[in-house]
């Protein structure tokens, strides 16, 4: 089962917006285990920015995007490609369209829809 963690997207939505990793005391489990997930995922934050750019419009950059779209197509991409739950592609893509259905201008759900469906096709590629 996967569940989106809005918390994960909101760490790294943080990092966009003000260009520094937010600094966290963990106060139990999860939030040391989102920690680490945070570095990992900012370890391969060049690898997964040419995928997304890579699939973006011709003419499009991914630094030009805003910070939450940012985060979120950062988010979904890890958990694609890097996360221990990949092979819910369908799952993380569904839920992911429904957050931004609620947080993204209108029909940016759609522009989100379409670039995981893409990376979706490349499934556990993200390097060691």
């Amino acid at each position: 089962m996967f569940r989106l963690d809005k918390r994960k997207i909101f760490l790294l939505y943080h990092y966009y917006l003000l260009g520094k990793v937010p600094k966290i005391v963990p106060e139990n489990e999860k939030e040391k285990a989102r920690i680490v997930w945070l570095n990992d995922c900012l370890i391969q934050e060049k690898f997964l920015q040419e995928k997304i750019t890579k699939k973006m419009k011709t003419g499009w950059a991914f630094f030009r995007s805003p910070p939450l779209e940012r985060a979120i197509l950062t988010y979904a991409t890890y958990e694609l490609l890097c996360g221990n739950k990949a092979d819910l592609y369908k799952m993380i893509i569904d839920q992911t369209v429904n957050f931004s259905k609620s947080y993204l201008g209108k029909d940016k759900y759609k522009y989100i829809n379409k670039i995981l469906d893409s990376i979706s096709k490349e499934r556990n590629v993200c390097p060691v």
